[in-house]
């Protein structure tokens, strides 16, 4: 009997506005480069900080793990390319191998040893993520077209989600949870699949969105083009897109998070064709409102002190990310000149856009800003709800009182 999958698509709370990294100040990246090579990628990172990925030197291309500092190289016997794409947190890794006539294979490299992956009858078999008992996701070739599977028990299974003309398997977690990337319609999509139910999704206003690997709780990592073309990495967090944006870079790509946040990827700076990976360390979630005063003279909005339309007032918050001019992580926001919130801020009351008329970290503080914004003039009396969004995170649990 041919089982029925469901397709749907996942509500999304915020619209993607000018894309720009929405992540904390405190959130530190680092560029990780093999020593030689000319191009860098790391793919998954694993419960405790294990790195793993691919480089290449001399025009080959070699499998790495990276512990402590330390790479070392992983390449599958008699192989033409290596490619590593996954590790769970007992250490086994998943990827990819091309032989001698260029055909790909997976692999699954547990113990000290290799593990060959292949589809039943397909022309190529590539394995990507791997699961906290071993087993394996990824894509693999039959007549022309892409399909995803699984395997674990030595048996393996396909997984493409209703309608597309490609997909590609890429994480697994222990509620049996799979992520993956999908073409329908001639346009690439991220996919969910959990318990026989199919979640495609976007993020809003891209014109490609894909899905490279899920957390155990459930958070998806990937990138997207935006509308200009700009390639972003993102994090989809409690229905929320976050944007990751490597500083500078004309590309980011992320691939991998784990337990404790920690984000691996790839970037890639303008007129360079080379890759390199990096990792994201020490994330603010979301944006925070602790309190809204008047600007005149800093009073709180209260019922007994509310506030009236067409008033300016001032948000104390924290969470909105990096500034211009860059502030380094650990060091207080300068008086002069102002540390101007780099991402785009917005302000709604009632769901109505407020006018902001500015967003800076405050002087000598670390981590606190302040945002200024006029109250609408049509705003109704009484409890107004009150909206924090900045870039593509955000904050709706504030309420003030208008009279």
């Amino acid at each position: 009997m041919e089982r029925q999958w469901k397709l749907y698509s996942l509500a999304v709370s915020v619209v993607l506005g000018v894309a720009s990294t929405a992540m904390g100040q405190g959130g530190t990246y680092t560029a990780i480069d093999f020593p030689g090579s000319t191009q860098t990628l790391a793919w998954a990172i694993n419960k405790t900080g294990d790195i793993v990925g691919s480089y290449t030197t001399a025009g080959v291309t070699h499998a790495f793990k990276l512990t402590g500092g330390e790479f070392t190289t992983i390449d599958y016997p008699g192989a033409a390319s290596t490619d590593a794409r996954g590790i769970n947190n007992r250490g086994d890794i998943s990827g990819i191998y091309t032989d001698g006539n260029n055909v790909s294979h997976g692999f699954l490299l547990s113990g000290g040893k290799f593990q060959p992956l292949d589809f039943p009858d397909a022309a190529s078999t590539q394995a990507w993520g791997v699961g906290p008992s071993g087993e394996v996701v990824g894509t693999y070739t039959g007549s022309g077209v892409g399909h995803g599977f699984k395997w674990a028990g030595n048996e393996y299974v396909t997984i493409d989600p209703p309608g597309s003309t490609g997909a590609t398997a890429t994480g697994i977690n222990g509620l049996g949870e799979v992520s993956g990337i999908c073409m329908i319609s001639g346009i690439v999509h991220g996919f969910l699949l959990n318990d026989g139910e199919y979640t495609i999704f976007d993020v809003p206003g891209s014109s490609y969105t894909n899905s490279t690997a899920l957390t155990a709780h459930g958070d998806i990592i990937g990138r997207y083009v935006a509308a200009n073309g700009t390639g972003y990495g993102y994090l989809l967090r409690d229905r929320i897109f976050r944007t990751i944006a490597y500083p500078g870079a004309s590309f980011t790509g992320s691939a991998s998070m784990n337990e404790s946040g920690d984000i691996v990827g790839r970037y890639q700076n303008a007129g360079s064709a080379a890759l390199h990976a990096f990792l994201l360390r020490g994330l603010t979630s979301a944006p925070r409102v602790a309190a809204v005063t008047h600007s005149a003279d800093g009073t709180p909005v209260t019922a007994a002190n509310p506030g009236t339309p067409g008033e300016v007032l001032s948000l104390a918050a924290s969470g909105l990310g990096s500034t211009e001019p860059v502030v380094d992580p650990g060091q207080p926001f300068p008086s002069s000149p102002a540390a101007v919130v780099s991402a785009d801020v917005e302000v709604r009351v009632n769901g109505k856009p407020a006018e902001v008329l500015s967003a800076a970290g405050v002087p000598g503080s670390l981590g606190e800003y302040r945002v200024d914004f006029r109250l609408p003039i049509n705003t109704l009396t009484g409890s107004a709800g009150l909206q924090l969004s900045v870039g593509m995170a955000v904050d709706t649990s504030v309420k003030l009182i208008v009279r």
